[in-house]
């Protein structure tokens, strides 16, 4: 502090404002979702978009290597916005909501999740009557099962600078072609590790999306 501020106290510094990440998106801004498309689908779909404008209350960061991340930023009704960037290019965009979380109550419990021939990994899916069919990796010899993709996620709720907490995912994504959407719907499986005895599964539906569909303030 300067002599000046000593005598006539320093300014309070004042929180830092997230830079825009990707399609302008930032912790603490906003998106509102052009639900129409959605709706014209009807029940063909099960992916149901958040209505209305939602704050983002924590942005997700993973480094995939290569140049690739993920970013996440989480919305209020149990959303995210999902994108995919190599060398700072879009790759793509997805809008998940959350479907289903299932609370594992100790680390064996857990360990059924992620183990060889664990449903996260089997090659298909059923959720909410319908069919779908994994994306990510190969079946191991001898199985059609895959192991779940494994990955850290930084978690920024109350400033962009220091993670608030960190998890390990181990994940797999599954989809499905909806011909009245000419769109895919997806699922993901997602292992949480959150550190010592700390553990959920949660199951997230999601479409892919254009800027078009985004309105981002």
């Amino acid at each position: 502090m300067s002599w000046l501020g000593k005598i006539f106290g320093s300014k309070p510094e004042e929180p830092a404002t997230a830079p825009p990440g990707p399609l302008g998106l930032r912790l603490k801004g906003a998106v509102a979702v052009d639900s129409l498309p959605f709706r014209v689908a009807g029940d063909r779909l099960v992916f149901e978009a958040p209505e209305g404008n939602q704050l983002i209350e924590a942005w997700g960061e993973v480094e995939l290597g290569g140049g690739s991340r993920l970013h996440r930023y989480y919305l209020t009704d149990d959303a995210f916005v999902q994108v995919g960037t190599t060398a700072g290019q879009i790759d793509d965009v997805k809008l998940f909501v959350f479907h289903e979380t299932v609370n594992p109550p100790n680390q064996n419990a857990f360990n059924d999740w992620v183990k060889r021939g664990s449903q996260i990994g089997a090659v298909s899916l059923l959720l909410a009557g319908q069919r779908y069919d994994r994306v990510w990796g190969e079946g191991i010899a001898g199985s059609e099962w895959a192991p779940p993709v494994v990955f850290d996620e930084k978690v920024y709720n109350k400033d962009f600078r220091e993670p608030d907490y960190e998890l390990t995912h181990y994940a797999m994504l599954y989809q499905r072609h909806v011909p009245e959407l000419d769109r895919y719907e997806y699922v993901i499986v997602s292992a949480e590790d959150y550190g010592p005895n700390e553990y959920c599964i949660t199951y997230s539906i999601g479409v892919d999306v254009s800027q078009a569909d985004l309105t981002i303030t």
